[in-house]
């Protein structure tokens, strides 16, 4: 058996039923355009830590590119951690499932990042962002995503029910996503946070727009849920407005975790907030970004 034939095996027993749909497809792209080019005709018997060793310093040196072709970048050290341990996880199904004595990946060792890559908006640039929002007409779906910490294929799988507007509560399928512009449930996980009375305002005027759709956010073209491209070109618009390029769409999230714990949350909280399974995650991520700093709550309207 090949290892491309046993990734397809691998996908559809294992990682489609244990994984988050967009963690699902993050995986399809790495095998596809990573994995499957370097060693996918190779029998699972000719897999060997030399041969596992030279196509991870090939991805690092050249990327997805052939080594004839220098003038293209490799791949870095957060990507190829990505690809070895994508990797590792499926051959240790494969030893699980007796097709191998051993797996080659493990003696290979990729360290975690000590901390996420954050831009954290100013105060000044969050009135900014939200203020060139408005102008586009944006502002619900991307008010809540700075101030919840809300994931991208979270903030587009919302429902209006999801809202409790008398408690200013809003509950969070983790388990739910948009798949070719519809949603789709894959189990029952929630969390719920508490937003606050400006951010419930804001969904209730935005869901006034469409009330017979049950979606939180509804693309008025095709009234359906919005894709996470729409999200992301939404996002670049916004900050070209803003003149703050430099701002990804995570970089929302972030902010929102490192002045939450500014602002005296703690982090037990937060990590609940942020659907982290592990507080000890959240530590790791936002502690170095903490350290208190004197600046009125900005979650709270003027």
């Amino acid at each position: 058996m090949t290892l491309q034939e046993y990734i397809v095996r691998w996908q559809e027993a294992y990682d489609k039923h244990q994984s988050r749909p967009t963690t699902y497809a993050a995986h399809g792209y790495i095998f596809k355009n990573h994995i499957l080019p370097g060693l996918g005709n190779l029998p699972l018997s000719e897999l060997t830590s030399d041969r596992v060793g030279s196509f991870l310093d090939e991805r690092r040196r050249f990327g997805s590119h052939r080594p004839e072709s220098p003038d293209y970048p490799g791949l870095n050290v957060e990507t190829i951690r990505h690809i070895h341990r994508l990797l590792q996880q499926c051959l240790d199904q494969a030893v699980r499932d007796g097709l191998m004595t051993d797996n080659p990946t493990r003696a290979f060792h990729y360290a975690k990042p000590k901390k996420v890559s954050a831009n954290v908006l100013t105060p000044l640039e969050m009135e900014d962002y939200l203020d060139a929002a408005e102008r586009l007409g944006y502002l619900p779906m991307f008010l809540l995503a700075l101030t919840a910490g809300l994931r991208q294929g979270e903030l587009i799988a919302l429902k209006w029910s999801d809202l409790d507007v008398k408690q200013r509560t809003l509950t969070i399928a983790e388990k739910r996503a948009v798949e070719r512009r519809e949603l789709v449930e894959y189990g029952t996980e929630t969390r719920t946070i508490t937003l606050t009375n400006e951010v419930v305002d804001f969904l209730v005027e935005e869901h006034s727009k469409h009330p017979g759709s049950p979606l939180m956010f509804m693309h008025p073209a095709t009234q359906k849920s919005f894709s996470p491209q729409m999200v992301r070109r939404m996002h670049k618009e916004i900050i070209k407005e803003a003149g703050l390029d430099h701002i990804r769409f995570t970089d929302l999230r972030h902010t929102c975790a490192v002045i939450s714990l500014r602002n005296g949350m703690e982090t037990k909280e937060l990590a609940q907030m942020l659907g982290h399974s592990r507080t000890s995650m959240t530590l790791q991520n936002y502690a170095p970004y903490s350290a208190p700093q004197e600046r009125k709550d900005w979650r709270e309207p003027k």
